[in-house]
């Protein structure tokens, strides 16, 4: 990763760490990767997301690029559209599950995926060299109404009329809203939705790092299912009609099984990351499936399927890519697939898979590689994981913050490892 680029793009608080000259001068950039390329771009429901990709193409257009304009759309529509419409490139601009004070800038390459480390670093190092198409040569900014055709292709991965089934759906106050509602309807469910558009509220207390949202909506209307979202509707994090949370470890466990019995399981693998539950991995070892672990991040997980030839990947927050139908992750396609499955079973009997208790911290720090780099932290973290199955300890991609996971055999052991690592970190930063 280059200065600007985390695991997922260019994040940062607006007006900070985040502003319309970053925006402007990375569309510009973009310019140089093609010469007069076509940029798909779309944004979520932030408040700062219309400035921002009004920035971004500016950058585009004076570097003689060509910009549609998708308005709200979600993450992977982005990608989807990239691929459809034959583009160049694809922006979106979105801090997918942070708070509405961030925001950022997701790049993806023609394949519809995000773009390559190298790229990341080719384009960092133009940001701040700009280049200017001449008067007549400047590219247009045209509007991509699409929406319904990305529907459309979310319904076709459905195989049964959701007719007769109650549908509880958490759209983070974010893109999401945009599109689930009315496409569960389409496909036949009676839907109880909890949305608001202001771009304020983005994943504030609700979404999929809030499923417990989700759990009162679907025990309180008796639904089959419940859906939440992250804000750029990437994750989906689910619930079953008893209120119990189905977390990406699970959703990845039964498409497995779902793809071994239909025989569509490529090479017998699953990618998952560090973080993949070892119940999920001991589950999808008695299916015969063996389970890649790879870096956190859903850039990660898709080097590695397309490294392995593997159908399917994940991470625990809920990023899934379903390779026969995306080449990125896609909460709502999930939800969609996810509930083609209740015709067939109840979603708490298709997730019913034991995992492992684990334990999660974060703690903020001024400088991540700093603390990381310190050889007494090192120690007590070799200690710490004594007595644990597993303990990760690593810097965020995305905020100014050190994650710590440990998973035990109990949820004690699991915690009291977190938190020596989580009071050392503490202990430093004074």
């Amino acid at each position: 990763m280059g200065e600007l680029f985390g695991t997922d793009g260019i994040r940062g608080v607006v007006g900070e760490g985040l502003t319309s000259r970053t925006a402007f001068a990375l569309g510009n950039a973009l310019s140089r990767l093609k010469s007069s390329p076509a940029v798909v771009l779309g944004r979520d429901t932030r408040v700062s997301s219309d400035m921002l990709a009004l920035a971004v193409a500016a950058g585009v257009t004076s570097g003689g690029g060509r910009v549609l304009d998708g308005g709200v759309l979600p993450t992977a529509a982005v990608s989807y559209f990239v691929r459809k419409r034959g583009a160049d490139l694809g922006v979106v601009v979105s801090a997918s599950h942070n708070p509405a004070r961030y925001n950022g800038l997701k790049v993806f390459g023609g394949d519809g995926r995000k773009l390559p480390e190298k790229q990341e670093k080719r384009v960092e190092k133009t940001m701040g060299e700009y280049v200017f198409a001449g008067p007549l040569s400047m590219g247009r900014c045209s509007p991509l109404d699409g929406r319904e055709e990305y529907a459309d292709s979310l319904a076709s991965a459905c195989p049964h009329s959701l007719k007769g089934k109650k549908i509880a759906l958490d759209c983070a106050n974010g893109a999401a809203g945009a599109v689930a509602p009315a496409l569960f309807e389409r496909l036949g469910a009676k839907v109880f939705s909890v949305c608001t558009g202001g771009g304020a509220d983005i994943n504030e207390g609700c979404g999929a790092l809030h499923p417990e949202r989700v759990r009162a909506l679907t025990l309180e209307t008796g639904a089959d299912a419940g859906f939440a979202y992250d804000g750029d509707a990437d994750r989906l994090v689910a619930c079953d009609e008893k209120g119990n949370i189905v977390d990406g470890d699970k959703i990845l466990c039964i498409f497995a099984a779902k793809l071994e019995r239909e025989g569509k399981l490529r090479e017998e693998v699953v990618v998952g990351t560090a973080h993949t539950n070892t119940g999920a991995e001991n589950y999808l070892k008695k299916l015969g499936v063996r389970l890649i672990r790879t870096d956190i991040g859903d850039k990660f997980v898709s080097e590695a399927m397309q490294k392995s030839g593997a159908a399917l990947g994940g991470e625990q927050s809920g990023h899934i890519i379903l390779a026969d139908h995306a080449v990125t992750g896609d909460g709502i396609l999930t939800s969609v697939c996810l509930a083609g499955l209740l015709a067939e079973k109840k979603l708490s009997k298709l997730a019913d898979i034991r995992l492992m208790p684990q334990v999660n911290a974060c703690v903020k720090v001024k400088d991540k590689v700093r603390v990381l780099g310190d050889e007494y932290l090192r120690t007590v973290i070799d200690r710490a994981r004594q007595g644990v199955l597993r303990l990760v300890v690593r810097a965020s991609g995305t905020e100014p913050v050190v994650r710590i996971f440990a998973e035990a055999e109990n949820k004690k052991a699991a915690k009291a490892a977190v938190e020596r690592v989580r009071a050392e970190i503490l202990a430093r930063e004074g």
